[in-house]
């Protein structure tokens, strides 16, 4: 049964599911919104669109993970395309069912299908979706409970320093498929996501503590890096965007620290080790 399971879970880079809940947890953190059902369903709301992209992205780049990535679950043959379809369309299907705001979830599982399916295939155009859906992701708890965005400033710095760290890691993925990336972007590249995370994490009233830390965090995995400037490669960038996505989760937990709530900031701190714990055995990207 192990055995059967493992493929989905690759298929669903179960790893990174943590995350996508957690900006949502962030988003409503720096809003100073309580729990409620309402958010609950918002943030498995969330996951679900999470994964549905995961599964239809494989669904959508089978011809090319055949040629680049064949040990993945589709090019494979441990799942067969068709199957891979049926599951992403119920964890859409799921999503907005789940919803407390079903609108605002159709609109994202839209930049899903955007992004899978057509503009990934154009770098801009693909950069921008899945930033834009990152960033909006950070925002849907808030928008899910309220009915729009409040007039915070920490909020509106937090999602455009979101899609700025999501526009990043979406460039890295780009230059892994290349044989030679110029390691000169690749570095300029690496250096954004830290930058944009103090950023949002200094705009948060009291976030000088979380500000602290991220620039702690930051400068040691640039430090970390500082070995592979000048052979990177695929394998080497792969390993970089598992720690960045890793990343995305500290980065929510200090926004969480920062508005106050240590509770949400130790649950996503812990959820990013079983994370990292789970990325060794099922890749992130």
């Amino acid at each position: 049964m192990h055995r059967d399971l493992l493929p989905w879970l690759r298929l669903l880079r179960v790893g990174a599911l943590f995350s996508p809940a957690a900006d949502v947890v962030a988003g409503m953190a720096i809003a100073g919104l309580p729990w409620s059902v309402d958010a609950v369903r918002a943030c498995v709301a969330s996951v679900c669109l999470y994964a549905a992209g995961m599964v239809l992205n494989d669904h959508a780049d089978r011809s090319v993970d055949a040629r680049l990535r064949p040990e993945r679950p589709i090019p494979s043959g441990r799942i067969a395309a068709r199957h891979a379809l049926a599951f992403g369309v119920a964890l859409l299907a799921a999503a907005l069912l789940v919803s407390p705001r079903w609108p605002l979830h159709a609109v994202m599982a839209g930049l899903v299908l955007a992004y899978d399916y057509g503009s990934k295939r154009f770098v801009a155009a693909g950069v921008l979706n899945m930033a834009a859906l990152r960033a909006l992701n950070l925002l849907s708890g808030v928008v899910a409970l309220t009915g729009g965005l409040p007039p915070d400033p920490a909020l509106r710095t937090a999602a455009f320093a979101y899609a700025a760290y999501i526009a990043a890691v979406t460039m890295l993925g780009v230059l892994e498929d290349q044989p030679h990336p110029p390691a000169r972007a690749v570095r300029a590249l690496h250096a954004v996501p830290p930058g944009a995370a103090v950023l949002a994490l200094l705009s948060i009233p009291g976030g000088g503590l979380a500000a602290a830390i991220g620039v702690v965090l930051g400068v040691a995995f640039l430090l970390r890096l500082r070995d592979r400037s000048c052979c990177w490669d695929a394998v080497a960038i792969r390993r970089s965007m598992t720690w960045l996505l890793l990343g995305t989760m500290l980065w929510t937990a200090l926004c969480c620290l920062g508005a106050g709530r240590p509770i949400e900031c130790a649950a996503i701190t812990g959820a990013a080790f079983v994370a990292r714990r789970v990325s060794r055995r099922i890749a992130m990207t």
